[in-house]
């Protein structure tokens, strides 16, 4: 495994857990949680960051508690029967299932506004098979090519939303209102924690930093947390100062539709189409090839064997792609996507990581504590 784990700087560790998050969804961003909760919805952002922030830390903790190369290797030092064999699997089960619906929902808005006459599976294929080749490299090579692409789509990202500032309209849309709902609160941080569900990456990637202190590694992870969750944050003001509250819950697509009012016609091209798919589709892409790394890198450490355990990778990257492209024909239209992403697979997974995470923390901790016993 070793050929596979070239160690990654903390700069890279800091691109790789960002790029782990959020971006595969951004697009989705914040109709759902605007029809629920209106101009209150900047709480539901806050308390979704802070959630992934405080797992984010019990995930960074029980890497270091335990030095493991990968999350499935760690779940079988702590808990050798029920960790690999069924905390690994439902973990690995839901990250996959909403990387598919996101996927789909992808190809879906890019063939509404972008490519009406190109089938959805050739956008997912294409972007899943980018996915792949980067998948297959080493830790240090998808690194390498998260920290290239990474600020270069924050800067298109920056570009694009300066440009939006002129249509921005509704200020005082952005006020929270006097009055507070717990219920819709609660179910818009359970129904949008997909962005920030990584399947427990942080546990895989702490391991192979060089940290100069163990709270250098809990630093970068709530910095890359809290990065995107100001991604998230300028969106919401964009979008919501654009549009308005009402408008923006009745689209599925609002960013798209903000950034078709966008013109450029003093340069050789109208509009910013081209710097969206650039941005969205880069960001997509290297966001599941992160997760389909992390994946094949976990199934892969349970082999001794390090030519077996390169074919197993293989085998697991395609095996990735196969699934997440029969899940384009599993859900067929946006409302199917949608209703399966926010009132399912979501809040179940929320559920698992604040079941699953402290307790990973609690055992971690005192397996260590029995290690360094006398």
């Amino acid at each position: 495994m070793s050929g596979i784990a070239e160690p990654i700087s903390p700069g890279q560790f800091l691109w790789v857990a960002g790029i782990s998050v959020v971006a595969g969804g951004i697009y989705l961003w914040p109709q759902y949680v605007i029809s629920l909760m209106g101009s209150n919805g900047v709480y539901a952002l806050m308390t979704t960051t802070l959630l992934a922030v405080g797992l984010a830390m019990a995930e960074v903790a029980v890497a270091l508690n335990v030095q493991r190369p990968t999350y499935l290797t760690t779940l079988k030092t702590i808990l050798p029967v029920i960790g690999p064999y069924v905390l690994f699997p439902l973990t690995a089960i839901l990250c996959l299932a909403i990387d598919a619906i996101v996927l789909v929902l992808y190809g879906l808005m890019m063939q509404s506004y972008f490519y009406p006459f190109t089938p959805r599976l050739v956008i997912d294929l294409v972007i899943l098979l980018v996915a792949a080749w980067v998948a297959v490299r080493t830790l240090s090579a998808v690194a390498r090519s998260v920290q290239f692409w990474f600020p270069i789509i924050l800067v298109l990202f920056v570009f694009v939303t300066v440009l939006t500032v002129p249509h921005i309209a509704y200020l005082a849309a952005l006020k929270p209102a006097t009055h507070f709902y717990v219920v819709p609160w609660v179910h818009s941080v359970f129904a949008t924690w997909f962005l920030y569900a990584d399947g427990s990456g942080i546990i895989t990637l702490t391991p192979h930093v060089a940290w100069k202190r163990p709270r250098d590694a809990y630093l970068t992870a709530a910095l890359a947390i809290l990065g995107q969750g100001a991604v998230l944050l300028v969106l919401y003001i964009v979008s919501v100062g654009t549009l308005g509250p009402d408008a923006l819950s009745h689209l599925y697509w609002p960013l798209a539709y903000i950034y078709s009012l966008v013109s450029l016609r003093s340069f050789f091209f109208q509009g910013v189409g081209a710097f969206v798919i650039i941005v969205w589709t880069s960001a997509i892409t290297l966001y599941l090839a992160v997760h389909i790394f992390c994946f094949g890198w976990n199934l892969s450490s349970a082999v001794g064997n390090s030519l077996r355990a390169s074919q197993v990778r293989v085998m697991a990257v395609g095996g990735t792609v196969a699934a997440l492209t029969l899940a384009t024909f599993l859900l067929p239209s946006i409302v199917v996507a949608r209703a399966v992403l926010f009132h399912w697979v979501t809040p179940v997974s929320l559920m698992w990581s604040l079941m699953l995470q402290p307790g990973l923390w609690w055992r971690s901790r005192r397996w260590r504590q029995g290690r360094s016993a006398p």
